[in-house]
This record gives structure tokens, sequence and C-alpha cells, in this order.
């Protein structure tokens, strides 16, 4: 059996009682209320001049950068010769899942496009053009209306008792248009011969389809039946602003950026009444996109709304991170088993949220988080072996997945460690 092996934890512990830690922390904060005023390890430590400072070493540039030419090769080894991507991987046995899911497809090509950008290679930009490929054949089709493209939830070219058979099955959801749109668009700055235009435009009018006048969304529209009501998805309306952003960049037809703005809006609208706002990383990193967009009244909607609403967001998840010995595995981490896809994501959100945020103490708890948080993604990224780069689903083992890779595992944190590599190593 090939072993788990992770990047070196600086209080150098043996694994075992590190696996025994975590399990114990984690059924003590499962049974206990959290408050910064009640858990000493999720209260803020200050110097005497009472700012923020760092319990957790910021990672180095070195580190950081060793853990993305990690994670991109990963990356780049799973997206077959066909375009599909290894999309689960049980470590040490390599057996592989049979199950698939296209949004996450898009999201390793969102993470690979992102890579090639900041650290140009032909690998990864081969290994994206090979996924846009596999996606458009297999799972681009008609939407519900003529002009329309749609990302479906079931490859389309199958044998034609198997389509006959899943036809009532067939389902298209919002995300996979957003991210879909943001994918391809990325594989056409590369080669625009791989992904036309016109199909772009395409999936655009089919997310339009799904956006109501108040600039919220259908989630999900099935084929025999059409749309499906009450069935929503936290992400789904950041990653189609994200999509609309990356048309408005491909043909600067503004259409793209109202409907983009319209959704962030109904965003900040309809989450002003709640206490703790959910941790919607997506609806960040589009209004990190968008607002360079808006100036001079571009854009039909507020800055300011949408930089109070991604700061009440930023201010929601920092309550969330644990914060305590780096040796007992959950600091940095966001929730009591030390799962690596939902840290990574609440990092990336903050990441964006930096870009428009001004100086301040939320700015600056922001950064004292993120030092934690991509510190803890470091030590749990598996350092040798056939399964380098890859992230395990969790630091507890005792978690069901946790000696599981999925693409998105992978993806998360190397967008995070792209984005903090070039807020910070600039």
């Amino acid at each position: 059996m090939k072993t788990l092996q992770k990047t070196p934890i600086p209080e150098a512990l043996n694994r075992s009682f590190n696996q025994l830690q975590i399990a114990l922390v984690g059924i003590c904060l499962l049974h206990t209320p959290l408050s910064n005023a009640q858990d000493p390890n999720r209260t803020d430590t200050q110097s005497s001049s009472g700012q923020p400072t760092m319990s957790s070493p910021v990672p180095s540039a070195a580190a950081v950068s060793h853990a993305i030419s990690l994670a991109g090769a990963y990356l780049e080894r799973a997206c077959g010769p066909d375009g599909k991507f290894v999309y689960r991987v049980e470590i040490g046995s390599g057996r592989e899942s049979s199950s698939y899911d296209i949004i996450r497809h898009a999201g390793a090509m969102y993470a690979l496009a992102m890579l090639n950008r900041s650290h140009p290679a032909p690998e990864a930009a081969a290994a994206l053009l090979r996924a846009a490929k596999f996606m458009r054949q297999n799972y681009v089709g008609p939407g519900a209306r003529p002009g329309q493209m749609a990302v479906w939830s079931q490859p389309l070219v199958e044998g034609a008792s198997a389509s006959r058979a899943r036809a009532h099955e067939r389902y298209a959801e919002l995300g996979g248009a957003g991210l879909g749109l943001v994918a391809l668009a990325a594989a056409r700055q590369i080669e625009p011969k791989s992904v036309p235009l016109e199909e772009l435009q395409a999936l655009g009018r089919f997310a339009l389809f799904l956006q109501k006048d108040d600039g919220s969304f259908v989630h999900k529209y099935r084929a025999e039946s059409g749309p499906v009501p009450n069935e929503t998805v936290l992400y789904y309306p950041g990653e189609a602003a994200l999509g609309f952003i990356a048309l408005y960049e491909t043909d600067h037809s503004r259409e793209w950026l109202n409907a983009a703005s319209k959704a962030l809006s109904y965003l900040a609208k309809s989450r002003a009444g709640l206490s703790d706002l959910p941790a919607d990383h997506w609806a960040l990193i589009a209004t990190a996109k968008l607002l360079p967009h808006c100036g001079n009244g571009a854009c039909p909607v507020s800055r300011e709304e949408l930089v109070a609403h991604a700061a009440r967001v930023c201010d929601s998840i920092l309550r969330e991170q644990f914060k305590g010995s780096a040796a007992v595995g959950l600091d940095g981490a966001f929730d009591p088993t030390g799962r690596t896809a939902p840290a990574a994501t609440r990092l990336e959100g903050l990441l964006a949220s930096l870009e428009f945020l001004s100086k301040g103490d939320l700015r600056d708890r922001i950064n004292v988080a993120v030092g934690r948080g991509m510190s803890f993604l470091l030590r749990e990224q598996v350092a040798s072996g056939p399964d380098a780069g890859g992230m395990p689903a969790a630091a507890a083992t005792r978690v069901i997945d946790s000696g599981q890779i999925r693409i998105d595992y992978v993806q998360h944190s190397l967008c995070s460690w792209l984005m903090f590599s070039g807020l910070f190593r600039s």
C-alpha cells in the first residue's frame, strides 16, 4: 500500500498521535457551542498595539511555489488523452471512481487556466484544450430555446438505448452554464479555434434564459419537464455572474455585464437582513471581476452595495476559522474535521476580496486568516509518490472520504495558492 505523505509540519509529530488529537478536538468541537469568547482556539492573538499577529507563520514563497507546481502537475496528469479527468481516486490503492461531475470538470479547467496565466506552460495549456474538447463533444448541446446551448448533466453521445434510458434524467444546471462559460472562454483565449464565439454566446443566452427579472435564477432545468422549482445551490448565482463576465470580456456586449450586475445585486439585497451570511466564495470572486468594469456608472449596480455585501461575507467566513496549535492539525481550517475544499474555497473568496476592500481592520484580519489557511492547506498536500500534488478530503482520518482525492479538492487549493502568490509574492 502506498502511504499518504504530506508536506512536513513544522511541529513534527508522529502522524498517529496527530490523528488522535484531530479526532478528539473534532469530537469536542462538535459537542461544544463555539464563539470567540468561549473558545480560546478561535480568539485572535493581538500585539501590544492591538493589531492581530500571526501565531502560525506565513508560508514562504518557495513553499507556495512548490505546492503550485505539485498541484498543477497533478491536474495535468489527471486530464487524460481524451480530455476527461480522473475524477476521484483512492490514495494508496489508486482505485478510481466511475462517477463524474461536469461542473467540477469545468472547475478544474478554471484552475488550469489560472495556472497557465500565472505560470505559462505547454502542459497546462494542452490539458485545458483537451478538457474543453471533451466537454464540448460530450456535454454541450442545444438548450431550451433556439439559439441556446447548455451544459447537460449526462453525456449526450451514448449508445441509443442508454440515451433513451437517460433522456428523462438529463438536466442542465445554472452552475454548468456559468463555469462552462468561464472554462471554455479561457480555452478560447489560448486557441480561438478551439471554441467558437457563437457557442459561448449561445451558452450565455441559456444562462440569461434562467435569470429572472429581479436578478435571481432558476438553478435547474430538466430536458423533459423544464424548470425545476424550489431547488437552489448556494454557489450557482456567483458562478453564473462570473460566466457572464467572462463572456463580456470576450465579445464586449453589455448585456452580459448587466446580467452579472443584476445577479450580484440580487444576492446583496436578498441577504441584507441576515446576521450570518453564507460562505459564498464565487460571489466574492465574481465581485472582484466585475468591479473593474464598472467605472463611470457602466454597471447598473451600486459599488457600495456590492462591497458592503462582500465585507459581510468575509466577516462571516473569518468567524469560522479555527485558530490554535498547528500540531493539532486544525489551525487555519474552517471546520472540526479539517476539510480541505471548504478551507480552500473560503480562502479563494477572502483573497478575491483583497482586490477591492479598503485598508482597515477587516483587511488586516483577512491577511492573518489567509496566512493561517495557506499553512493548513500546505500541511495537507500529498508531497510525493504517484498521488503527489493531490489533496485529501480532510485532515481527520475518521472522515469517510479522507483517503480520497477529487479534482475539485485540488482545483480549489491550487487556485487559492495562485491567488496568494499573485497578491503577496509579486
